[in-house]
């Protein structure tokens, strides 16, 4: 092969590898997925993890104890996913991608009696709130001070371990019967009390002024030996997020993976089919959806003539009907032009008769048709009649009628 075929050749190979360079990166890139340790997080990142396989998608995961250094690394772009609970406050640079499960706060105590309310809970007590920096442990402070626990009323403890806890206060998944074992001689405590109204418990209350958890009912017999009774408690959205500059393309598939999968999702875990579905209203998520999530969950949304298209029919047939309307004004005024002309010329057919009678007066007949052309002027001049072609054949006629009358008087 010569040096210029050479050189062809490979002109051509670098425009095909560019032209498809994009695409072969998408297909081969190995994208990282990071969770904290507690359950459901690392079964839910498994599952994640074989589902976007099934889509040609790579994912490598990564464990983390500190919830926060999650939100970090995602929203400084360090990882490319992440789940984790939806935070009290937009992140920069963080985006959704898929809500996936509520995370279902269990509060157990082993205390004496029934307390009740949080405070009485709380006074006194060894508390376990998961890791600093969690969102359980973010809860219970703001919790603290709307209940207005002070400093040292309660001990946090740093783990369960060296010290039993008198109150569990964590953010998890529906806890296991092995689990619930594991907890005999603990009650769950409900933020509901005899006599609430529908919307009126103090979980709407701490849901009101902290918007990024909400009432959850647990139904009698989900844990029947940690309550006999249905328990109120609280929930906090869990996520699949992104860096707001992640693809938006693959953001699109990783989307339409999940979505379309979210039976298959829940297979491994029942309250998955709460969150993730195509009804989530992007508004109420507290990190703004994602471009490419956003495009999916869109995509069969009709556009917006058909959104309007009542609206859009109203306004089209307001404008046909004014259009019409200015038409019909239009040939009125025109009608009327004409049959204004149209009189004048019925005044030069009486001046042409009285042009024939016997000893007809020709300087007055004269003076009659200069009338009435001095008449027509005015009315031209004042645009109460048009120059068409009726104005026209009127002066041509009076014009005519003039001759007429000038030859008739010289005889």
């Amino acid at each position: 092969m010569s040096a210029s075929a050479r050189r062809g050749a490979g002109a051509t190979l670098t425009l095909i590898c560019l032209l498809f360079a994009g695409g072969c990166e998408l297909q081969d890139r190995d994208l990282t997925l990071a969770h904290a340790t507690e359950e459901p997080a690392p079964s839910i990142a498994e599952t994640v993890r074989s589902t976007l396989a099934a889509s040609g998608i790579s994912i490598t995961i990564e464990e983390s104890a500190d919830p926060s250094a999650i939100l970090a690394a995602v929203s400084e772009g360090r990882v490319d996913l992440a789940i984790i609970e939806e935070p009290e406050q937009p992140k920069a640079g963080a985006t959704t991608l898929a809500p996936l499960y509520p995370s279902v706060l269990h509060v157990m105590h082993n205390r004496s009696g029934d307390p009740g309310n949080f405070a009485e809970l709380m006074r006194g007590a060894n508390v376990y709130a998961g890791p600093a920096g969690g969102a359980a442990y973010r809860l219970l402070m703001q919790l603290a001070s709307d209940f207005d626990l002070r400093t040292g009323e309660f001990e946090l403890l740093d783990n369960p371990w060296t010290v039993t806890p008198d109150v569990w206060f964590v953010f998890g998944g529906l806890l296991s019967s092995e689990n619930t074992a594991a907890l005999a001689g603990y009650r769950l405590f409900s933020f509901a009390t005899d006599g609430d109204i529908e919307g009126g418990t103090v979980a709407d209350g701490i849901a009101l002024r902290h918007h990024h958890v909400r009432p959850f009912l647990l139904p009698k017999g989900v844990y029947s030996n940690l309550t006999d009774d249905a328990v109120l408690t609280l929930a906090i959205r869990t996520v699949l997020v992104a860096n707001e500059s992640f693809d938006a393309e693959l953001a699109y598939d990783i989307a339409s993976a999940l979505f379309v999968n979210a039976q298959e999702i829940s297979l491994d875990y029942p309250l998955v089919t709460r969150e993730l579905n195509e009804n989530v209203h992007v508004a109420d998520l507290m990190l703004p959806i994602q471009e490419g999530a956003r495009r999916f969950l869109e995509r069969d949304r009709p556009g917006f003539i058909e959104r309007n298209v009542e609206v859009i029919a109203l306004y089209f047939t307001v404008f046909i009907t004014l259009v019409s309307s200015a038409i019909a004004f239009y040939r009125y005024r025109q009608q009327v032009r004409k049959d204004r002309v149209d009189a004048f010329f019925g005044k030069l057919l009486d001046v042409r008769t009285k042009m024939t009678a016997v000893g007809a007066d020709y300087r007055a007949c004269r003076e009659e048709v200069l009338d009435v052309q001095r008449q027509v002027l005015d009315l031209l001049i004042n645009e109460q009649i048009s120059a068409d072609a009726s104005l026209i054949a009127f002066i041509s006629q009076s014009n005519q009628i003039l001759d007429e009358l000038s030859r008739q008087s010289e005889r």
